[in-house]
């Protein structure tokens, strides 16, 4: 995300919905030391400037003001070190990226002004709330360096290296990773620097890293209108992750350190919308919610299989889709207009209300149409989400619906629950959404689809997106077990609290 959301209304809004349902735990913004326009407002943390002698003056209020309202709302930063502020760029940035970011290449026209800014800005941060709070932060050296030419690639390095350097120097526990790339290629070279380069700043070999962070994204923001159509699946995602996997493995001293995939979504480029692009749909429906939780359910089976853990995910969006006037636009968002919750958001949510410590699942495999993930707390209180979602069904609905003869693609469902300590009965409260429950953008759909708030009751919506039971039952618990039977419809999960009753 970018800076300035966390200080409009629209942004408040989200990170007190997120603190009341738990559903962030880390928030990571681009251009944390530089400049950028967006919706006529500066979005950087505008840290750095100089004066008529070159001299280099700090400015830290803003971005100590951004971490505040991250804490306040119970959500730790990753603080990417990132990009040039205009007075240390060689080259003056003008225009985007491919995905609408603008960014330097070239490194810094002065490496001991670039050091000593990253060493005042984390001594500030130090001073400004406690050497223990920040230790609890991720420092991360850049965003997608992928694009620096291969004949540029060892001033990434030594950026990387100067970077660990002047963090470590205020704090030698402060945790210090990247590179945030988004290619197997770029990583591979980045990290046979770390392991077996020279570094620039000790002339040792090799650099710390605490934590490795990649970027995955099911499509590219600029192929979503070509065909064939590059279809996002969660199994394309698995794939690309343990071929990263086998390139941290040809170095084995990084391979436990932790690996972050700190940005991913079903379609890149956050400006994109579904007025443009039809396809795009899927980032206000039902789509992504289920992408996510098969995803996460996905991500636990790489490590229980392949000893792969993934310590954090974090979703590219926020509220900037809030901030205009259009109804579900399809742009990469968590809310739209009112704060309303797409599904994706909710999904969040019901994640949020699992349980920490994970139950074995017999039945049902991660990747396939239908999934269960389970959790128990405390005294046999438990937890679980199941999932009835194939990703290439909704795209093949959209294009051929007269060639699909299921279309509600329904599943008759039996879950037994084992080992339960002895009891009458559970209670079982349960959350849908599917078509008609907790899907807000389904029920605009139903309203008409009315572009704007001002030609819709924006409050029924508001409702939809309120996470409340669809059901309650007493499930009779015999010789220890307890089962439920239900019928679960395509494209549509739930989510079931059960605890075990005694009287």
């Amino acid at each position: 995300m970018l800076f300035w959301s966390a200080l409009r209304p629209e942004g408040q809004d989200l990170l007190n919905r997120m603190m009341k349902t738990g559903s962030c735990r880390y928030f990571r913004c681009h251009y944390t030391f530089s400049k950028r326009i967006e919706y006529n407002a500066q979005v950087g943390g505008e840290v750095y400037s100089e004066d008529e002698k070159g001299n280099p003056c700090y400015s830290f209020e803003k971005i100590n003001r951004v971490f505040e309202e991250y804490l306040k709302h119970g959500i730790k930063p990753i603080v990417e070190c990132d990009y040039l502020p205009d007075e240390l760029n060689i080259e003056k940035v003008s225009g985007y990226l491919d995905e609408g970011l603008a960014n330097s290449t070239k490194g810094p026209n002065n490496w001991e002004k670039w050091y000593n800014l990253i060493k005042n800005f984390v001594k500030n941060l130090i001073d400004r709330f406690g050497a223990e709070e920040v230790r609890s932060w991720y420092f991360e050296v850049w965003n997608e360096p992928d694009n620096f030419p291969i004949e540029e690639l060892s001033t990434f390095f030594k950026m990387y290296d100067v970077f660990v350097d002047a963090v470590t120097s205020i704090d030698n526990q402060l945790k210090v990773g990247g590179p945030a790339c988004f290619t197997p290629a770029f990583l591979t070279h980045f990290l046979n620097h770390v392991a077996n380069g020279t570094n620039y700043v000790t002339g040792k070999t090799g650099t710390r890293i605490d934590f490795i962070s990649y970027h995955i994204y099911g499509m590219s923001g600029k192929w979503i209108g070509e065909y064939p159509l590059v279809q996002p699946t969660v199994q394309r995602f698995i794939h690309e992750i343990l071929w990263v996997q086998r390139i941290i493995k040809r170095f084995p001293r990084l391979e436990n350190v932790e690996f972050h995939l700190n940005e991913w979504g079903v379609c890149s480029n956050f400006y994109l919308t579904s007025d443009e692009y039809p396809a795009l749909e899927f980032r206000n429906s039902e789509f992504s919610a289920l992408f996510l939780v098969k995803l996460v359910h996905s991500l636990y089976a790489l490590c229980d299989i392949f000893k792969f853990p993934i310590s954090v995910l974090l979703y590219w969006g926020f509220a900037y889709e809030a901030a205009g006037n259009r109804l579900f636009h399809g742009m990469r968002d968590l809310v739209t207009v009112g704060n309303i919750p797409k599904p994706i958001q909710t999904a969040y949510e019901m994640l949020a209300m699992l349980g920490e410590h994970r139950l074995k699942v017999a039945g049902g495999k991660p990747g396939g149409n239908i999934g269960l993930l389970a959790t128990v707390t405390g005294d046999f209180e438990i937890q679980f989400i199941i999932y009835n979602f194939c990703e290439l069904h909704e795209f093949n609905l959209k294009e051929h619906n007269d060639r699909i003869e299921d279309r509600d693609g329904a599943e008759e469902i039996e879950i037994i629950i084992e080992n339960l300590p002895g009891g009458k009965y559970m209670e079982v409260t349960s959350y849908y959404m599917d078509s008609e429950h907790h899907n807000t953008y389904r029920i605009w759909q139903n309203l008409g689809a009315p572009p704007f708030a001002s030609n819709t009751n924006i409050n029924i919506l508001k409702e939809s997106g309120e996470l409340k039971p669809n059901y309650f039952e007493r499930v009779p618990i015999n010789s220890g077990s307890a089962k439920l039977r239900f019928r679960l419809q395509g494209n549509s999960m739930r989510l079931y609290l059960g605890k075990a009753v005694y009287k």
